[in-house]
């Protein structure tokens, strides 16, 4: 299993936020596989408070009212899972728990969608509502009035009401721009960027593994801090005491592209060997290729700086052989 490492900065600025009365939505974002989701986790087993971690991966909700509830076990289901929850010493729950009458209520119209969840709340110590993966509404049927819905419920238990810190997470940054524009919420948002691991504390780690020092800087070259990558890597050496594995991790990424590009142009290969070399402003790209780049995972979007990135080490190593 992949350790934690190395998040002590983003869980001391966590702890800090979580400390203070909830007055803004936090997004939590960055490329895809950079440890975001596993940093939640992390939070959750040390806040002392009631967390609900809602994961958009895991739930596909096609109705407001399906968005964050989930209904009421049986008696003696809650015992079984007051127990497992006293044995992990966990206090995090999948959603707000709302008994199954009121749902039904809740989806024939008889009941507001928010209120519920709002006295439910209340009712818990210092919550902490993270939304993992919030992008994947887009995917469930959901339409933009209900997503505005939604964000200006996660703005009144902040901004308004101060009832519970919330917590948007994704890797989709196109998404955060759109939704922080579409749903008014400039004045009422933070955001925090998980990337790559330090160089030092992966080489330390590679290491710790039992590669020597020629290998474990061969490894950081080409793939960077990324979290996913290292764990193939490190599987692979494991197994094989070698890592010939980043070979092939490049050759699929550049196999990849190539096969993309016979179907577009040459802006298209422009822009990627632009990214192989620096970030590029999202000024200079017209935001059919920056999607068209996202979509394909090639490229990262950071909509707080404007500049948009490859989407790991590895495909800039990738981008740069082509």
């Amino acid at each position: 299993m992949l350790k934690f490492i190395n998040r002590e900065a983003e869980l001391w600025q966590l702890s800090n936020i979580l400390n203070a009365p909830p007055n803004f939505v936090l997004f939590v974002y960055g490329p895809k596989s950079s440890g975001k989701s596993t940093l939640m986790m992390k939070l959750a087993t040390q806040v002392k408070s009631d967390v609900i971690l809602y994961d958009f991966r895991a739930k596909s909700p096609t109705e407001l009212h399906e968005i964050l509830t989930v209904p009421r076990p049986g008696f003696s289901e809650r015992v079984r899972q007051y127990f497992r929850k006293k044995l992990r010493r966990s206090n995090v729950e999948d959603g707000i728990v709302l008994h199954p009458n009121k749902i039904k209520m809740m989806a024939e119209g008889k009941l507001d969608p928010f209120a519920p969840l709002v006295n439910k709340l209340k009712g818990l110590k210092r919550p902490v509502l993270i939304l993992d993966e919030i992008q994947n509404l887009k995917y469930s049927g959901i339409d933009t009035k209900d997503l505005a819905q939604l964000l200006n419920f996660l703005v009144t238990l902040t901004k308004r009401l101060h009832i519970a810190h919330t917590i948007i997470v994704t890797s989709d940054c196109l998404f955060i721009d759109e939704i922080v524009k579409k749903a008014g919420l400039e004045e009422a948002s933070e955001f925090m960027y998980v990337g790559d691991l330090p160089k030092t504390n992966i080489l330390e780690w590679l290491q710790e593994e039992g590669m020597n020092e020629v290998k474990a800087k061969k490894v950081f070259s080409v793939v960077g801090g990324r979290p996913f990558d290292l764990w193939i890597t490190i599987q692979h050496f494991r197994s094989t005491g070698g890592i010939g594995v980043l070979d092939s991790l490049v050759k699929r990424k550049m196999s990849r592209v190539k096969y993309l590009l016979k179907s577009v142009g040459a802006k298209e290969f422009r822009f990627i060997k632009k990214l192989s070399r620096d970030a590029v402003s999202v000024d200079e790209i017209h935001p059919k290729l920056l999607k068209w780049a996202i979509d394909n995972e090639i490229a990262f979007f950071d909509p707080v700086n404007g500049e948009i990135y490859a989407i790991s080490h590895s495909m800039k190593t990738a981008l740069g052989l082509l």
